[in-house]
């Protein structure tokens, strides 16, 4: 029986640039995922679908007119579908992926105003071709093979599954949604066509799969009361379709950690970081620009934490690094430039050196603050896992002190050595960042072991391992 494995997302594993001579050069890219599902297309017969990001990227999609094709990238192969889906990708990508669907799975609509409920039929028709176009390559990539295994991937695909099981009946198929998921009364905060298509295209797949038990409880609400399905235990039953409804830990790869933090690139970094901190505390965040992180909010925690307890004021440094994320997006622009004025306030008042944004992309930099930080603040207002709460800990070398929201999917295996905070709770960001500063060394070292042991949870090869066997499970004839 011949066997093909299919991976679709909006990255995928590999990104192109040209370099000064103007030569073209393809990149493998990092991260948990493409560690994951890039290291079993490694050992398999396989093809990873995607969207053309760049114009270097559409420049290929177009010389392969969306065709398979092969590429080496850092040592890595890959049978490649790249798709260049055009004008299509503002709507499809800024306007129902990163502002309806993030917004809403995020609870960050502000529902005096927003959403509007103008606009939408254009971007969710173009959201929804796009996901028929990736769904075709699917099916294209699965040519004749009779054992079709398919992992849809987050919230940018959530109408494709639809698809491809009309096309391919008998493939198993697991949709993974990295972000948090709510339930139906968020839910209804999108026009109802929209929050239709997305559970009913979702539900098509044999396997959801989420990073918590509380977005997987979240789910099968919304199933039953937005998309009319009948949920018995884990499972959701649909138009006569049983989805299984299950949820998996996402760790670190803490190998590719240990090589970056190794580094010469870091070590470099870590130098400059120590110029700037002297003897002072550190307390870091590392988190992209996204509103979801609720960095504003930590910046006033940390604002909190000085005027009430000036003994920090000259001893702590706050470091913020920031990676730039949807800035085609008026809301990220305008959150992004209100932390500015946040911090550029508390510099103001308590010296200019207390506090540094830092909006970069330098990950060694990241990877050298981890290692320093005496506290760890990444207190989102919801997160489909929170990486960074895990990263930290495994690289960090003081004992640091992890103050983490309880609604971090990572929460469910790091609230036995963090701090736990309300995101909402300025006042308790600042009890909790001076607990951190003043605990105890023996405290601090209880704690840090905790959390590297958490962290160690669904590295990611077990983690796409425990998918592959649900999904074998869940669609394995009932006897």
């Amino acid at each position: 029986m011949t066997k093909c494995l299919i991976v679709a997302s909006n990255r995928g594993p590999v990104s192109w640039s040209r370099g000064q001579d103007g030569a073209r050069t393809a990149t493998r890219g990092s991260g948990g995922l493409v560690t994951a599902l890039g290291g079993a297309l490694q050992s398999e017969e396989g093809t990873w679908v995607s969207v053309a990001l760049s114009d270097d990227d559409a420049e290929v999609a177009a010389e392969h007119r969306g065709e398979a094709f092969e590429v080496e990238a850092d040592g890595a192969h890959f049978t490649l579908r790249l798709l260049d889906v055009g004008q299509r990708y503002d709507h499809y990508y800024n306007e129902v992926a990163n502002r309806l669907l993030w917004f809403t799975v995020h609870g960050l609509w502000g529902e005096p105003y927003e959403p509007r409920g103008l606009g939408w039929r254009d971007a969710w028709d173009a959201y929804r071709s796009v996901g028929e176009e990736v769904a075709q390559a699917v099916v294209a990539a699965a040519g004749d093979a009779e054992d079709v295994e398919v992992h849809l991937q987050d919230y940018h695909l959530c109408t494709a599954a639809r698809t491809v099981r009309d096309a391919l009946p008998r493939a198993r198929i697991l949709h993974y949604l990295h972000t948090p998921w709510v339930g139906p009364s968020e839910l209804r905060r999108l026009p109802d066509p929209v929050a239709q298509g997305v559970m009913r295209g979702l539900l098509a797949a044999d396997v959801v799969a989420v990073s918590s038990p509380a977005w997987a409880r979240a789910f099968r609400r919304g199933a039953a009361e937005i998309a009319g399905g009948h949920v018995d235990g884990d499972e959701v039953w649909l138009d006569g379709h049983r989805a299984l409804v299950a949820d998996f830990v996402l760790g670190v790869d803490t190998e590719q950690l240990s090589q970056l933090g190794d580094s010469a690139e870091t070590a470099e970094a870590g130098r400059l970081l120590d110029a700037q901190r002297g003897d002072r505390a550190l307390v870091l965040r590392v988190d992209r620009t996204d509103l979801s992180k609720n960095i504003l909010r930590g910046l006033h925690a940390f604002e909190l934490l000085l005027e009430r307890h000036p003994e920090h004021r000259e001893r702590v440094w706050h470091y913020a690094h920031l990676t730039p994320s949807r800035q085609g997006v008026d809301e990220y622009r305008a959150y992004l430039e209100a932390c500015e004025r946040a911090a550029e306030r508390i510099a103001e008042r308590f010296g200019k050196d207390c506090v540094t944004l830092a909006v970069s992309e330098h990950y060694p930099t990241a990877i050298a603050a981890f290692q320093r930080s005496d506290v760890l603040l990444t207190n989102p207002v919801r997160d489909g896992t929170n990486l960074v709460a895990k990263e930290g800990p495994i690289l960090n070398q003081r004992d640091g002190v992890l103050v983490l929201s309880r609604d971090a999917g990572a929460a469910d295996v790091l609230a036995d050595g963090a701090l736990m905070v309300n995101a909402y709770d300025v006042e308790a960001q600042a009890d909790a960042l001076h607990t951190a500063l003043t605990m105890a060394p023996g405290e601090r070292a209880e704690r840090a072991e905790a959390l590297r042991e958490g962290a160690k949870r669904g590295a990611p090869a077990e983690w796409f391992a425990a998918q592959r066997a649900t999904l074998r499970a869940a669609t394995a004839p009932r006897v």
